[in-house]
Parts: structure tokens; sequence; C-alpha cells
């Protein structure tokens, strides 16, 4: 187990800044979550922490141990891929016992690690089973056996999941998850699946663009998201663009004026609000809300939810989320209703650089 710290970690191809001045510190058995869109740099900054990748700037450290010029093989981690990555020809068994083998470890030792390994991951039966015999889930526990069983410092893992289909996913990271933090080890997972990140994590840095957005708990993250793009990306979010601000920080939306004395001096703002948080009132007028009329577009039915995609003009829509919707009458396509958006729940940004604009509102508990 081992704490590890990014400084100034910048990479550059051409044309692409790949990584552009990152710092982070990833604290020890720790599981720490990268994530981001295709092409934001997680892979690439996973793969210079692992070693396979050469920055251009900054530095790596693992365990206090400055590793910028150690190879990948000397620098005790343990690696698992989207792909599995094991070998086709070799038994379970074998596959697990291939980077003891490699590191000269004594044959009785090998045989108990390995046994011991394929318990954790629910292959205790399958020793003697090659690869083809194996479903996806089994051999992504191969790969993930394989990467434990020689005790690295730090695991990491490149979108171990995204070749499996959902029922097996959901399974495959409790599981993951309850294995690590068993073992305590430090675990460092990409992914682009926001939902996978939110619950598997205990923190999570957001990536665009090769920078980092944000670093926070998935119930921070979630509730106090640091830019627009976070907002966007992490859940779903109604985002309000260009709301224009008046005098005193009044703004020009909704039935009535409404007024944020912390926009005050703004011409423009950026708004937010998440589909659970806009109320469906019918034509009760709800105070300390933004509240405006639409005309529903879309109803759409999920068993336990249901959501709304409201028209509210000007290009304006908002998608409301409906909780058990069987206890209720769901209105349908072509009614008009009345939302509203409480102030107490609106996230605000800023239009020219995306950050966040503090209205006053407190941290949800850890």
């Amino acid at each position: 187990m081992a704490r590890v710290v990014l400084q100034r970690i910048s990479k550059s191809y051409p044309g692409v800044k790949a990584l552009d001045d990152i710092d982070l510190v990833i604290e020890t058995g720790e599981f720490f979550t990268l994530l981001g869109p295709s092409g934001c740099g997680k892979t690439t900054l996973l793969r210079t922490i692992a070693g396979f990748n050469r920055h251009d700037s900054g530095h790596v450290l693992i365990g206090g141990r400055n590793v910028d010029d150690v190879p990948a093989y000397r620098r005790d981690i343990g690696m698992v891929y989207q792909d599995y990555a094991i070998f086709p020809h070799l038994s379970v068994s074998d596959n697990v016992a291939f980077g003891l083998k490699t590191r000269s470890r004594p044959r009785p030792e090998i045989a108990e690690r390995v046994a011991r390994a394929l318990d954790l991951v629910q292959l205790g039966g399958h020793a003697k089973r090659l690869p083809h015999e194996l479903s996806g889930g089994q051999q992504q526990r191969v790969a993930l056996a394989r990467a434990m069983v020689i005790n690295p410092q730090i695991l990491l893992m490149d979108e171990p999941l995204s070749n499996l289909d959902a029922k097996l996913r959901i399974e495959l990271r409790d599981d993951i998850r309850a294995l690590q933090r068993s073992l305590g080890i430090t675990t460092i997972y990409v992914t682009h699946d926001q939902e996978e990140a939110l619950v598997i994590s205990d923190r999570i840095c957001v990536m665009q663009g090769g920078r980092v957005h944000q670093v926070a708990s998935p119930q921070n993250l979630y509730a106090r998201p640091a830019t627009v793009f976070v907002a966007s990306f992490v859940g779903t979010m109604n985002v309000l663009a260009d709301c224009q601000v008046g005098p005193g920080g009044a703004l020009s939306l909704g039935r009535r004026p409404c007024v944020l004395s912390s926009l005050a001096g703004r011409a423009r703002v950026t708004l937010a609000i998440r589909p659970e948080e806009v109320i469906l009132p019918d034509a009760v007028e709800q105070a300390d809300a933004i509240s405006l009329d639409g005309v529903i577009d879309r109803v759409t039915f999920a068993g336990r939810e249901a959501f709304y995609r409201i028209g509210c003009g000007d290009g304006l829509a908002i998608l409301a989320h409906v909780h058990r919707p069987s206890e209720r009458r769901l209105a349908a396509a072509g009614d008009t209703i009345r939302v509203a958006l409480p102030i107490s729940r609106l996230h605000a940004f800023d239009p020219a650089d995306g950050s966040r604009i503090d209205l006053g509102r407190s941290d949800p508990e850890r």
C-alpha cells in the first residue's frame, strides 16, 4: 500500500496537450477514480503513473519515492486492463502465477498465493481451465487475481468493466470495491461511466482536455459541481445558459421577479438544477422558486420513476424527475404544466469560464 503524489505532470503530443500541469494526491488505501469523456487524458495519466508513458515535465512519487526514471516493471504495481490481457494458452492458475514466477518466488509460495488469490475472486474451482472456457466476467476476475497476487503497492485499473454487459458490470464492480476494502490496497481506477464512478469511489477526479476540473467525494461532486462541465457530465443536469441578470441580481426568468443578491453586478449567469429537484406544482405558485409555464414534449415511464421533458419557450427545455409515478397521475405529452425551480437547489456558473458561483449553499454531509 502506498500514497501516490503527482506534481505538475504535463504531456504533449503533436498538436495535443494530453496532460496539462496535473497536481494530485491519492492517499494510502484510497479508491481513487479518474473520470471523464474519451480523450480527456485519464488513461494517459494512468499510464504515466504505471510508467508506460514518459511525461514531459513534473514528478511521480509512489510511497514517497520518485519513480520518474524507474521502468514500469520495477514500480511494484498491479495493472488490470480493459481487454483482460490474459494469456490464452495458459491455464487460469498459470496466468495468475505468471508475475510470481518472473519474480522467482519459491514454488510452494506461488501455489499458496495463487490459490488464495483465486479464492478471493471466487474462481477457486477454475484453476485448471483455459481462458476460452471462461465467461467475460470470469476472465476479468483472472486478470484481477493476477494483478493482486504480487501484493503490489498500488493497483491500476483501466476501464476494466467496459467489455461486460450491464448486469455483470454491476456485480463485478461491487465485488471489486468489496475486495479493495478488504485488502486496503491503494487503487486508481479509470472510467467514463459516471454512475460506476459514483458507486465505487472514495474520491473522484473529473478530467477534461487534459486538465483536472474537480476532485471530491462522490457526494460533494454531485451536490456541488465546481464547473458547468462537471455539472453536466456527472449525472443529469438541466443547464439554463446565458440567463440575463438585472440590477441587484434580479433574474429575468420565470413568471415573477426573482432576486439573487449574490449575482449582483453580473450581467449574465448560467443556472443549473438536477431533474429530481424540479417541482411539478401544477397551478400552485411556489414561494422561493423560479416558476415557469411550459408544454410537455415527452413523458418517459421507467417503472419506479418517470421523466417529463417540458418545453418552456425560447428553446428552453426542462427535464423533471418523478419518483414513484404509479402513485400519481402522469400528465401526457401536449399538456400544459407549471414547473418550479427552487432557489435553494439552483447551481450558478460564470458563463465566461464555467466556474462555480457561490449562492451560499452549504456542503452536503460527507
